[in-house]
C-alpha cells in the first residue's frame, strides 16, 4: 500500500464537486437554490445545479425574470450568471422540455440536457446535495 496521496485532476475534481437539485417552480425553492449553486461556485468548488421537471421552466428564455424584484432577494438573474462565469453546470433533465411543451432552442444559453441517469453518473463523488 502506498503512503502518496492522489493529486491528480480528476481526483480533486471529485473531492469539490457540490450538486443543487431544484424541484420546485416556487420563488422560495427557485431563490434558494440559486443563492446556494451561486454560493458553492463563489467558494470555488464545482457546482451541478439540476433542474427537475417541476421547475423546467425557470431555464426558458426569459424564465427567471418573473423571480425579480422579490423582497430581500438577490437577482436572480445575477445569481446564474455567477453560476455561469465561475464554471457551474447547469443542467436540465430531459425530461422537462416535453413535460413544458418546451424545445432546446427555448433555453437559455449554456444549459445543459440530461438524462436523469446520465446526471446521477456526473455527480457521483460529490461531497454534499442539497434539494430544493
Amino acid at each position: 500500500m502506498s503512503d502518496e496521496i492522489d493529486t491528480s485532476e480528476e481526483y480533486q475534481e471529485e473531492l469539490s464537486k457540490m450538486v443543487v437539485v431544484c424541484n420546485h417552480a416556487d420563488p422560495d425553492s427557485v431563490m434558494a437554490a440559486l443563492v446556494m449553486a451561486a454560493a458553492i461556485a463563489a467558494t470555488g468548488d464545482q457546482v451541478l445545479f439540476f433542474v427537475q421537471p417541476g421547475a423546467a421552466r425557470i431555464l426558458a428564455k426569459g424564465g427567471l425574470e418573473k423571480y425579480q424584484g422579490l423582497k430581500g432577494q438577490p437577482d436572480p438573474l445575477d445569481l446564474f450568471s455567477a453560476i455561469q462565469v465561475l464554471d457551474g453546470r447547469i443542467i436540465l433533465c430531459e425530461l422537462g422540455l416535453p413535460i413544458c411543451d418546451m424545445k432546446a432552442e427555448d433555453l437559455v444559453d449554456g444549459v445543459e440536457v440530461m438524462m436523469a441517469s446520465t446526471f446521477l453518473f456526473e455527480a457521483e463523488g460529490a461531497k454534499m446535495v442539497f434539494s430544493y
